[in-house]
């Protein structure tokens, strides 16, 4: 289990040292630019960190360790553009260090005044920096919770202010349980739980945020195609407060329904593909932009790790439209958005609460938990057809159902099958 000990200002050390840092970044930031660009050139789609450097291609006074260290924080940016399918090449507009012990190491302090000194190399060969870095009480409070330093340090520029990251580990065996609790990530409610609670709502406020946030986006838009035309730089699209307030929200409903979860409990979660969703309505999917379901999904299990807490990502595809009692799948099954009501058997319920106990009943199914998104609808269906009664059988003493249902409208119409001699009052075939 790791953690993230972030916004440890660099400000004790003296300008000379920031100078350094400052000329180091400016190169390194050209250098993993110059990198990124090659390996999009060459349809790098999954770069190895540990391949040959183009040295010849991308000349720099970079050290060979700080070469590696750009290249490898290179292959990252790549592989993650080419998985979340972006069209605009990525360029790098802030100076972000991805450093390890080749190039920073983390060195404790002798002496009350600081905690630790990073010795950082430089430009000038064998002429390292070491600039010291003072805790605050909460980073000191998670050393002491998290007791390994993990050798790897991000360092960060902003607005003229430098800022290490330091990741510590904490390890252990995590609990074990029978319970299984599901959990299902919404867009009415942020987190809906199979035990029947529901934690945060994506309110009015949020959405008339990111309304506002969407009209600010199209202003700059407009604005930066006017810049482009004037050779000027652009602006940024981001809106920090907006997704700042969104996060909040979302971090207070995680950490509440962690705190009252049944203790020694394993968590199912859905495996949950954000790229991929999309509505007819664009009111919809600025509702969906507002949820921020794939956020959600990571600081969930960057919680449940911090917890020490099992979790295990299941197959979700037709969750929202399957029977917790009886199994039947079809897509009419949820009415609106909040509401479910089986059209087999009645059962009605919260949408969200029957999609959690359906993810938590697909826990330890390894069969269709194996399968592909698709091919789940199928699997679906001849279960719930196994479940019903059959004539042939003499401890039924039931008749097949003329006409079955299937998810999306299709229908099966059963065959009357060959009477038998378990049957009373029929002649048996000869």
């Amino acid at each position: 289990m790791k953690k993230a000990i972030t916004h440890l200002k660099l400000d004790q050390a003296n300008p000379s040292k920031l100078q350094k840092l400052d000329e180091l970044a400016v190169e390194h930031r050209r250098v993993v630019q110059a990198y990124v660009d090659w390996l999009i050139a060459h349809e790098g789609r999954q770069p190895d960190k540990y391949a040959l450097i183009p040295e010849q291609d991308i000349p720099t006074p970079l050290s060979d360790r700080w070469q590696r260290c750009a290249w490898q924080q290179a292959c990252g940016i790549v592989q993650s553009w080419y998985s979340n399918e972006r069209e605009n090449p990525p360029v790098l507009r802030n100076a972000c260090i991805q450093a390890n012990t080749n190039v920073v190491v983390i060195e404790p302090s002798n002496t009350p005044q600081f905690d630790f000194w990073l010795r950082i190399s430089t430009l000038d060969v064998r002429h390292p920096v070491r600039i010291p870095i003072k805790l605050y009480k909460r980073a000191r409070e998670t050393l002491t919770q998290f007791p390994k330093l993990c050798t790897g340090v991000t360092l960060n520029q902003r607005d003229g202010e430098w800022y290490a990251t330091f990741v510590v580990e904490r390890r252990g065996p995590k609990p074990q349980s029978s319970q299984v609790v599901g959990v299902d990530i919404g867009m009415v409610s942020i987190v809906s739980t199979s035990v029947g609670q529901r934690y945060g709502q994506v309110s009015a406020k949020l959405r008339r945020r990111v309304e506002r946030a969407n009209e600010k986006r199209r202003r700059k838009q407009k604005l930066n195609a006017c810049l482009k035309r004037k050779n000027q730089p652009t602006v940024s699209l981001n809106d920090d407060k907006a997704e700042a307030f969104a996060r909040n929200e979302i971090g207070r409903a995680i950490n509440q329904m962690l705190d009252e979860l049944p203790e020694g409990s394993k968590v199912a979660l859905e495996r949950l593909t954000v790229k991929d969703m999309r509505f007819k309505s664009r009111q919809m999917n600025r509702a969906l932009r507002a949820a921020q379901l794939g956020y959600v999904r990571d600081k969930l299990k960057f919680k449940l790790d911090e917890r020490g807490i099992r979790y295990r990502s299941v197959q979700a595809a037709y969750s929202t439209q399957q029977c917790s009692h009886c199994g039947f799948t079809f897509p009419m099954n949820r009415r609106s958005q909040a509401e479910f009501h089986c059209l087999w058997c009645g059962f009605e319920a919260n949408a969200d609460e029957n999609a959690a106990q359906i993810i938590a009943e697909r826990f330890g199914d390894k069969e269709l938990n194996a399968r592909f998104f698709r091919d789940v609808e199928a699997a679906l269906a001849i279960r719930f057809m196994r479940r019903l009664p059959d004539a042939r059988s003499a401890s039924a003493g039931l008749e097949l159902q003329p006409v079955i249902w299937l998810p999306r409208g299709k229908v099966a119409v059963a065959v009357e099958p060959p009477p038998t001699v378990n049957q009373p009052g029929l002649t048996p075939m000869l």
